[in-house]
């Protein structure tokens, strides 16, 4: 029996006992705000919290991520990950880029980051390279950019993802910059919210990976690859 939806109150609730805002965290959406990001971007610190919960239950020693932003997911990423542990991420806006490892150089674990500029698209052949190279395959892929590629994404995820992986992805319910439009909207025609209804599909559908999208803030897509 259901007592009817999560109130806004429990989730405040969840939020504040398990992942309570620090300075660290703070400074970093201070500095985004100045420097003129968009502003409720970034991951917030529950969805940091669940990251960090699943990264040390597959014991993960490496992420790549897609889109940087203010880099509020690399550092909860990194603070997952033991001392040897590297999260590679990928931002597009090389402004952004240099803001941000400007900021997390301020902060404890941030040796773990390496932030790289390009177009997440044409760093995909250049990873899958690095892969193939080095024998080692990623502890888990976070997707947060390109949201219009996140079939292409998956698809590439079987290649560079070791068997027992991560794949994560946000706004898989709803995003802000959809111009007013929603998932579930018949006439949608928003490229992302097609691409991302058929991302979901896929990825619920996909022999080789057990997935579900956990319903918190933006919708968060968690799956695990079987191989």
């Amino acid at each position: 029996m259901s007592d009817g939806e999560i109130s806004t109150e429990l989730v405040d609730y969840v939020r504040d006992l398990f992942a309570p805002s620090t300075e660290d965290f703070e400074m970093l959406t201070r500095g985004a705000k100045d420097f003129g990001m968009p502003e409720g971007w970034e991951i917030s610190p529950d969805v940091g919290r669940l990251f960090q919960t699943l990264c040390r239950a597959v014991g993960a020693k490496s992420v790549v991520e897609f889109g940087t932003f203010a880099g509020h997911s690399a550092l909860w990423f990194a603070r997952a990950l033991p001392e040897d542990g590297k999260v590679l991420s990928i931002e597009l806006d090389s402004d952004y880029a240099a803001f941000t490892r400007s900021q997390l150089d301020r902060l404890k674990d941030s040796e773990k980051i390496e932030i790289r500029i390009g177009s997440c698209l044409e760093m995909l052949p250049i990873l899958e390279s690095e892969v193939e190279a080095s024998g080692q395959k990623f502890d888990v892929i976070f997707l947060d950019a390109d949201k219009a590629h996140y079939p292409e994404f998956l698809n590439w995820a079987e290649g560079v993802l070791r068997k027992g992986g991560l794949l994560l992805a946000d706004n898989v319910l709803r995003s802000g910059s959809w111009n007013g439009q929603k998932l579930l909207d018949t006439d949608a025609d928003d490229p992302r919210i097609i691409a991302i209804r058929k991302f979901n599909q896929m990825l619920a559908t996909h022999p080789k990976f057990t997935s579900i999208i956990v319903p918190m803030r933006s919708g968060v897509a968690v799956g695990i690859f079987d191989g």
